[in-house]
């Protein structure tokens, strides 16, 4: 944006909350009068497309945002992140409409990392969510650095094809795998240096997991307890690391189950 800085903020003023978000928030399917919002971060390399669908199954009361990065799809042009802080200093003003609404996080694998620490600023400025949905990730504890962004080629590939979910052309275009591993590395970056000693005081923490994730066992998981210090739960669901694809309608019932509980609370509260 060209001009001077008032003229930036002044332009920035005009804009309605719908611009505001985009180029941020792909495939939101906005609700007339939501009662709350599920912002949805997704996996290192992944896009907002994996949420695309998840408004339709679940309840009217949810409105759907799918957390679109910049490295990917209709943001390739910019350049992808590997520091959590720059990507909050960026994202949070820029979801900063939705904000007029409570809101729950749900993130998985590095979505998770992003997901929590979206929720550690809102916190800080007395906004807390509903609640953190961390899937298929271990927690993002202080002096648990991951090396993933460091392997080489031949050793990402082994690790992407344990994973599963990555569609085998990749490995076999070697200029679109130069493509894919280039914002991948700046993904896994970002989510491996990421790490926090201090919980969540007041957002509860919900984990999902798969039960043939080769990378993550339910200890794993088990270990988001010492990150908040209100409520705890999760669930285990059938399949590997990618298991919400493959077991899209228990996952979203059970996260349509959470948030009901969720806004139950707050008609609580309100009343």
């Amino acid at each position: 944006m060209n001009g001077s800085p008032t003229l930036q903020r002044r332009a920035l003023s005009d804009l309605t909350a719908d611009q505001l978000c985009a180029p941020w928030t792909l495939f939101r399917t906005a609700r007339a009068n939501p009662a709350m919002r599920l912002l949805c971060f997704p996996h290192a390399g992944g896009t907002a497309l994996a949420y695309r669908g998840w408004s339709e199954q679940l309840p009217e009361f949810v409105e759907v945002c799918p957390i679109q990065l910049p490295g990917r799809s209709n943001r390739s042009h910019e350049t992808a992140y590997t520091s959590v802080t720059a990507l909050l200093d960026d994202l949070l003003p820029a979801i900063e409409p939705l904000l007029d609404r409570p809101v729950a996080l749900f993130g998985h694998s590095m979505g998770s990392a992003l997901a929590f620490a979206v929720a550690t600023k809102l916190e800080q400025r007395g906004r807390a969510p509903l609640r953190v949905f961390a899937s298929a990730r271990r927690p993002p504890v202080l002096g648990q650095p991951g090396t993933l962004h460091q392997r080489n080629d031949a050793e990402l590939t082994a690790y992407l094809r344990d994973l599963g979910g990555t569609p085998e052309i990749v490995f076999e275009n070697a200029e679109l795998r130069t493509q894919v591993f280039r914002l991948l590395r700046a993904d896994l970056q970002m989510n491996d240096l990421y790490t926090t000693a201090r919980p969540l005081q007041d957002t509860p923490i919900t984990t999902l997991g798969g039960l043939h994730d080769p990378y993550l066992q339910v200890s794993d998981l088990q270990g988001w307890s010492s990150l908040t210090n209100a409520a705890f739960d999760g669930r285990l669901f059938h399949g590997g690391h990618f298991f919400p694809q493959y077991q899209q309608t228990p996952v979203l019932d059970y996260v349509a189950e959470r948030l009901t509980a969720d806004l139950e609370g707050l008609h609580v509260r309100a009343g």
